[in-house]
């Protein structure tokens, strides 16, 4: 089975929450057009990568940025997450969304599955928000480890740096994740020494190869917009926070791309998947198979839902009123 799969690189509408959904449905509309089956989109693109969390603020303008993330954040159920799932349906065409996920008090970094009936088929929540990002997310469990058997094959993914946690992406392996989503941020702010655009590319490769499976990448790119922002609430930011940066590829099953991916701008990178690749790739390693060894190693996965109450608080159920004109 063969089919054109689309990966994003784009910057959002800053603290836009409506514009940037408008954006992304535009985006829908000109993957389908162009015989996408499945379009990417980057790390918590609703609304926005929180970068002032890298940033040398006080606490009470990071609180300030906080409370806006929030309000401009999204439920699942929310009228934005309707409307991808909308376009979805009336294009045709798979989504994936990173998005800031509100549940109760607490924003959570999320990917959003969504199939070409409009329907969510998946929701998970990253397991380890990365440095920084743990004043900002909450964390994810067991229970987001899963695969989706869909018409385009078994759909799976990692947020980030959660590419870099061996036993997650094995587990996803464990259950023959085909269509392997990594969603990044962009990497034009130089809070580490490392190319973050590098970064991606290499691990995406790696994970191809690792996993036996086509990896699609989304990262975000940073826009004029979001540069003007954060220079202006922090000015020595200049020279280490520039526009462009980012990548959005498709790699198949030995690890290579299969298009050349799209670099430092905005745009939509296309290539072919052919699942036919995955038994070939199988042939000579896979992981889960034939190339592992039980007998030396095994991997134990916790996979239940963890909340912070276990059992239910009983209600009162009969009202007591008193008579207080005696």
């Amino acid at each position: 089975m063969k089919y054109k799969v689309a990966s994003v690189i784009a910057s959002p509408e800053m603290f836009n929450i409506t514009a940037t959904v408008n954006k992304c449905c535009g985006i829908i509309e000109e993957a389908s057009d162009n015989g996408a089956k499945i379009v990417v989109f980057p790390e918590t693109f609703l609304p926005l990568y929180p970068w002032w969390v890298w940033m040398g603020l006080s606490s009470m303008k990071k609180l300030e940025l906080y409370n806006e993330l929030f309000s401009n954040s999204v439920t699942i159920d929310s009228d934005h997450i309707k409307n991808l799932c909308y376009q979805a349906k009336i294009r045709n065409i798979f989504v994936v969304i990173g998005i800031n996920e509100v549940s109760g008090g607490t924003i959570y970094n999320s990917q959003v599955f969504i199939n070409d009936k409009g329907a969510i088929i998946g929701v998970r929540r990253k397991l380890v928000p990365t440095g920084e990002e743990r004043t900002v997310w909450g964390r994810g469990d067991g229970s987001d480890l899963f695969t989706m058997p869909t018409s385009l094959g078994k759909l799976g993914g990692l947020i980030c740096y959660e590419n870099s946690m061996a036993l997650s992406r094995y587990a996803l392996y464990s259950q023959g994740v085909e269509l392997y989503i990594s969603n990044w941020p962009g990497s034009n702010f130089k809070s580490q020494p490392r190319d973050r655009t590098k970064t991606v590319d290499t691990v995406s490769r790696f994970v191809a190869f690792e996993g036996q499976t086509f990896v699609i990448a989304s990262s975000s790119t940073v826009g004029q917009e979001e540069v003007d922002y954060y220079t202006g609430i922090c000015p020595e930011l200049k020279g280490s926070f520039s526009v462009g940066g980012g990548i959005a590829a498709i790699y198949n099953p030995f690890g290579e791309p299969v298009s050349e991916p799209l670099i430092n701008k905005e745009g939509i990178c296309y290539g072919e998947v052919d699942r036919g690749l995955i038994v070939k790739a199988k042939q000579m390693i896979d992981c889960v198979g034939h190339y592992a060894r039980p007998d030396v190693a095994q991997l134990h996965i916790n996979s239940g839902k963890k909340t912070p109450v276990i059992g239910e608080v009983s209600i009162p159920q009969n009202e007591i009123n008193f008579n207080f004109d005696e």
